[in-house]
């Protein structure tokens, strides 16, 4: 185990111990049971009254024992819910019933590889599972369940998690769906794109419209495969991302391994298109080579363009010998970012980009009901760049516009997840409100979800609840209100 210690959690499946393997054990293991309970005690401070909604996160939760050398992004999609009204909590877990996930339970084994390989790229049913395990968007009363790699969108049930299906917008879906669609809050608008591994066009964009209709989808003319991750959008405008940071064809089609390589003598190129826009009027600008998982938001300022994310200057591997077979796993895994900020000038083709901060962060999230409008305030985690596995130890709370940032440590043991805001009931300013983060004991091995004042997180989290579950090491949470849950008209001014 090169020198680490990990335990398997009491609730975890059996086979977990058959694997030395730090993303089957301990935070990371999957949990072998979906949960329901009506009431989650309060265990420090007090759960506000004002704090109305759901938040629901995503992650990978293995049902089957891999077939291969097992990566955290391989394991099937869960979902986990916790529910707030009139200062109770109540929490739920559920699988996402994918196809894949239905074919092994069938089989009662694994039926892929692991996104570390080999693959057989000409299989019928797709080379790699599309688990769903990454992202939940909400769009025209749906939650959806989206795959990193571009994948079917499941429609989740917000209230009991279950699957409801696939989701093909009116029928007119014949494409994946990338993993981090926007939403637009003022149009209702979905705004996605989907990649090709092998045959242009390597991209193209998409819009599906409030009603929940595919009405745009074009294709976009890319030197070659990419692996861009996120999108962003402003008011009017689309923003797609390709980095010079993406893996080799030959290798994947002749060998069966996904290698990614770092080519900085390539730029890092952002797109902006009208929002309906023809390919023909995409506008490619250029930047210093890099890598970004995920942005903070984008927005316009006159004929300017700004978009803060979370940089990588150098996304290359990096390997530890002493790790042996999981090194180039955990090498890939190791991220060292920092928020960064681009501006695009669409009337004179003008650039600019500037470091805002050096501490090592990732996951970012604004107020989610402001993506495309200038947003002042984002909440990250601190990745510790010595971590043997992908670590969230403080939550940091950045302010755009005096670039000042507070942050919260966390007690030693616990271990966080991506924090979206929420704003209490009738919020009056864009951080009124708060911040919540599921957060699990390294050690002992159990589950609370946390609120903190999203205006003072430093101080720590003004109540914690205690979960009947442990909840595994996942990715995305989102934030629904109660207004949604309820399938409520939102007014325009309406900012719950």
């Amino acid at each position: 185990m090169h020198g680490k210690a990990f335990s398997k959690p009491d609730d975890a499946p059996a086979w977990v111990l058959d694997f030395e393997n730090p993303y089957l054990r301990g935070i990371h293991a999957p949990t072998a049971t979906e949960t329901t309970s009506d009431a989650c005690p309060t265990i420090a401070g007090e759960l506000p009254t004002d704090l109305e909604g759901a938040l629901v996160r995503n992650g990978p939760n293995a049902n089957v024992p891999p077939s291969n050398l097992y990566h955290w992004f391989d394991g099937d999609g869960m979902v986990h819910g916790v529910y707030f009204r009139n200062g109770q909590a109540r929490y739920r877990s559920r699988w996402i019933r994918t196809r894949g996930l239905a074919a092994e339970a069938r089989a009662s084994e694994s039926l892929w590889p692991g996104v570390m390989g080999p693959f057989d790229t000409q299989r019928s049913d797709g080379y790699i599972k599309d688990t769903a395990n990454t992202d939940l968007v909400w769009h025209h009363g749906n939650l959806l369940a989206l795959w990193y790699l571009c994948g079917t969108p499941y429609r989740i049930d917000p209230l009991s998690l279950d699957t409801l299906g696939p989701e093909d917008f009116g029928g007119a879906l014949g494409s994946t769906v990338s993993a981090h669609p926007k939403v637009d809050p003022r149009t209702g608008e979905l705004v996605y794109f989907t990649l090709s591994d092998f045959e242009p066009p390597f991209m193209r964009y998409g819009v599906v419209s409030r009603e929940g209709e595919l009405v745009h989808e074009i294709p976009i003319d890319l030197p070659g495969p990419r692996a861009p991750h996120d999108i962003t959008i402003t008011e009017h405008h689309s923003i797609l991302h390709d980095f010079p940071f993406f893996h080799d064809t030959t290798v994947l089609r002749e060998h069966g391994y996904r290698v990614a390589r770092f080519h900085r003598d390539l730029p890092t190129r952002f797109g902006v298109i009208p929002r309906r826009g023809d390919a023909d009027r995409l506008r490619w600008f250029e930047f210093e080579p890099g890598y970004v998982l995920h942005m903070v938001n984008a927005w316009e300022d006159g004929d300017w363009i700004v978009m803060d994310g979370c940089l990588q200057p150098d996304p290359g591997i990096r390997r530890r010998k002493e790790e042996g077979e999981l090194a180039s796993m955990l090498g890939y895994l190791r991220i060292n970012s920092h928020l960064h900020r681009w501006r695009m000038n669409l009337r004179t083709g003008q650039t600019s980009e500037e470091a805002l901060d050096d501490l090592n962060v990732e996951f970012p999230l604004p107020d989610t009901e402001r993506y495309g409008e200038h947003t002042r305030f984002s909440y990250l985690h601190h990745l510790p760049a010595d971590a043997y596995t992908v670590d969230f130890r403080a939550l940091v709370k950045y302010d755009h516009e005096s670039g000042a940032s507070t942050r919260y440590d966390y007690p030693t043991g616990w271990f966080g997840g991506e924090a979206p805001f929420a704003p209490r009931r009738n919020s009056a300013s864009e951080d009124d409100g708060y911040v919540i983060s599921l957060m699990t004991h390294g050690e002992e091995l159990r589950s609370e979800c946390w609120i903190f004042d999203a205006r003072e997180i430093e101080r720590g989290p003004v109540a914690r609840i205690a979960l009947p579950q442990r909840v595994p090491s996942g990715f995305h949470a989102k934030w629904i209100t109660n207004a949604q849950l309820r399938n409520e008209p939102k007014s325009p001014s309406d900012r719950d």
